[in-house]
């Protein structure tokens, strides 16, 4: 692949954007859809089946399953570009971090070929049915069950924190199918349709003032025998493949996500261009805070560990693309990437200073107050996906091995 090839491409995917982001995207005069609405849910959806009709997203799955192969320096380029413009996205990104690897792994071939294509090309979304009000880190606690009848399974129990939970089409469950068998061989994996009947769901408001998150209750719910996962008894171990893979994405379009899914990631890269601008553009006591030599230094460690996280996230796709799957080492990118989060959120709202205390709706709040919602809601990735206590017991007992 030649650097003028490299070039071109570029020059095609920029053609592109240009063609078909919504009318004026990226400019003041553009109104975005709420965030979390049922606008912004289709606009990603239909965003995504662009991207997947132009040959732009579903890399590192194979072809039978609608995977598209592309050379690892193409998909970088792609990435780099759809990061300089910023584009829609969100609402899929559960289905194709989490629940397509884990049917990748562990799905029959019929399940692989009905679901994974149409995760990759947006025309269907999902949520995850996996923490409950007494299985938070203890996941091996859910007490949902699922009692066979015939050739179905009959699913009762709640589930909280549900990521992706209001517009999804099909869900990912954890529920106890042998109450006596021994913890983390009772508990089977199923894919369910979110308008079956007896399934209902509700937001949760954050501290960011959003209903990202939902709780989801099973009444009666019916789900039939061949959509569960893997074996039955068997639900643990899906979990945790589909676990490993959120901990690697970070679940949140962050660096690491971008180069799992097959190039080197530069969202955050490009983020720290805007810390720069945003630290030039802010005054106080008469002078930019880019003039500050402290700030100065703190945005240039963020730099390094975003490259940090980057080429990390490089590494484990390398991984999959030789066929390996995910293992422990998706605890130590989730731990980085989100404590990183936290930093960059903290030091973003002290360049702010005191525009920092303008949310969203302010009219004085500086782009619309989205600094101060990531930062806010940055509180959360030390806890969503395994709280950072658990991944660390992870890193030591079975990456470094150390006793319990």
């Amino acid at each position: 692949m030649t650097s003028d090839n490299l070039e071109a491409l570029r020059r095609e995917v920029r053609d592109w954007l240009r063609a078909n982001l919504p009318k004026g995207w990226g400019t003041p005069e553009y109104v975005p859809p709420t965030r979390y609405s049922r606008e912004s849910h289709e606009l990603g959806k239909e965003w995504t089946k662009k991207m997947y009709d132009a040959g732009y997203t579903g890399f590192n799955y194979p072809k039978e399953y609608g995977g598209i192969e592309r050379p690892r320096e193409e998909i970088t380029v792609i990435h780099e570009e759809m990061a300089r413009t910023g584009t829609p996205g969100g609402p899929l990104s559960l289905g194709l971090l989490v629940a397509a690897p884990a049917i990748l792994v562990h799905g029959e071939e019929w399940q692989k070929k009905r679901f994974i294509p149409k995760i990759l090309s947006g025309e269907e979304s999902w949520c995850e049915g996996f923490s409950e009000p007494d299985a938070g880190s203890d996941l091996a606690n859910v007490q949902t069950t699922a009692v066979r009848d015939g050739d179905d399974w009959i699913v009762n129990g709640q589930k909280v924190w549900t990521s992706m939970w209001e517009f999804a089409d099909w869900g990912l469950l954890v529920a106890k199918t042998e109450p006596d068998a021994p913890r983390h061989r009772n508990l089977s994996y199923f894919l369910f349709d979110t308008t079956t009947p007896g399934f209902s769901r509700r937001p949760l408001r954050q501290m960011s003032g959003e209903a990202e998150f939902g709780e989801m209750f099973f009444d009666d719910m019916r789900v039939p025998h061949k959509n569960m996962m893997d074996e039955q008894g068997r639900g643990w171990y899906v979990a945790m493949t589909a676990l490993m893979a959120e901990r690697s994405f970070g679940g949140t379009g962050f660096t690491g996500g971008m180069a799992a899914m097959g190039g080197l990631g530069t969202s955050d890269l490009l983020g720290t261009n805007s810390l720069v601008e945003l630290a030039k553009n802010t005054r106080r006591y008469g002078q930019s805070v880019w003039e500050e030599s402290a700030f100065r230094q703190r945005i240039m460690q963020t730099a390094i560990e975003m490259e940090a996280m980057r080429w990390s996230g490089a590494r484990l796709a390398a991984k999959m693309r030789k066929g390996g799957q995910i293992g422990n080492e998706a605890s130590l990118l989730k731990n980085f990437q989100a404590e990183m989060r936290q930093r960059r959120g903290d030091l973003t709202c002290e360049i702010l200073g005191a525009y920092s205390q303008m949310v969203r709706g302010s009219t004085r709040a500086i782009d619309e107050g989205d600094h101060v919602y990531n930062m806010l809601r940055a509180r959360g990735a030390t806890i969503e996906m395994g709280t950072s206590e658990i991944n660390r017991n992870i890193i030591a007992e079975r990456i470094l091995g150390l006793p319990r």
